[in-house]
Formats: structure tokens, C-alpha cells, sequence
């Protein structure tokens, strides 16, 4: 392509098909919360190895966000391009362009107090901060509990016995 004809390209994002039927909504959601778990037992088995030290990143954040909301919002697994409000709330989540830094600051904050802080007050952080930021446009709860559950049982050194886990109880 020439310098001259450079001005003529141009790049357009796929959009996905979002289910309008509240018949296939509900199947998709019921999928993909199996497809979190799944997602969230793997991540769990990676952060119980002892080869691998844990750190909480954003990749994992955004991970099972996907999970949580793929096939029902084009958002999935990124961050809010916009403002959000949550209904039924006096809380007024932060703007979108500092969703970011708020989140990273959150991943950190575990990561440097891994050692320090109890399980317990760890996943508590995580379930808090993540739902206060609400950095996403949809799935904020769901992502919030699978994400403190992650950190519950990678710092408490196991996945937690019992039939139901902390995000189905949640």
C-alpha cells in the first residue's frame, strides 16, 4: 500500500449477536456459570501449585468475567467502555477511565499482603473492592464472588470441601 492510499484503510470491531429470547438467555447463563466454575476450579488447581507462586492479575479478573457473560454482552471480559449505574444503589461506581488503575491497585494489594493478611481478609477485600469498582457491564457479582473464592482457597492452600461452594451460597 502506498503512503498516498493509507488514509483509505479502516478497521471495524466484530459485534455479537446478543440473545433477545428470554428462553436462550436463560440457557446461556445457566452454561456459561458452569463454564465459570469450570474456569475457576482450573484457576484454583494453577494457584495450588507449588511451582507457581499465586498473584492475582488482571488477566484472571478478566477470565472469568468472559466466562461469566460471553454470548450475552459484547463486553465480555473487558473493562465498562462507559459510566454504570447499579440499581437499587446509592453507590456511584468510579468513571470508566479509572476502572483500570482501580483494579490493578486491587490485584496488587492482594499480591503484596499475601503473606501478611489471612485468607479470610483477603478474599473480603476482593469481594468488596471488585463489586465497588463494578468494572464491568455486566457480571460484576458473579465475577466478584469467583474471584474472592479464587483467592480464598489459593491462600487457604485448598479448595474448600463441601457440596456447595462460597459463590453458589453467595
Amino acid at each position: 500500500m502506498s503512503p498516498d492510499n493509507q488514509g483509505d484503510r479502516k478497521s471495524q470491531a466484530e459485534s455479537i449477536k446478543v440473545p433477545d429470547n428470554p428462553d436462550e438467555i436463560a440457557r446461556r447463563v445457566a452454561r456459561n456459570a458452569l463454564r465459570q466454575f469450570d474456569t475457576l476450579v482450573q484457576r484454583i488447581n494453577l494457584g495450588l501449585d507449588p511451582n507457581r507462586p499465586f498473584r492475582l492479575r488482571l488477566s484472571i479478573v478478566f477470565e472469568l468475567n468472559r466466562a461469566a457473560i460471553e454470548g450475552l454482552s459484547e463486553y465480555a471480559g473487558v473493562f465498562r467502555p462507559g459510566g454504570v449505574r447499579i440499581q437499587g444503589s446509592k453507590h456511584e461506581p468510579p468513571e470508566a477511565h479509572l476502572v483500570p488503575a482501580l483494579v490493578e491497585e486491587m490485584c496488587d494489594y492482594v499480591s503484596d499482603n499475601w503473606n501478611d493478611k489471612t485468607a479470610v481478609h483477603l478474599a473480603a477485600y476482593v469481594m468488596w473492592r471488585l463489586n465497588w469498582i463494578h468494572p464491568f457491564v455486566d457480571g460484576n457479582g458473579r465475577t466478584a464472588r469467583a474471584v474472592s473464592y479464587l483467592v480464598l482457597c489459593v491462600r487457604s492452600g485448598f479448595q474448600l470441601p463441601g457440596t456447595h461452594t462460597i459463590p453458589e451460597l453467595i
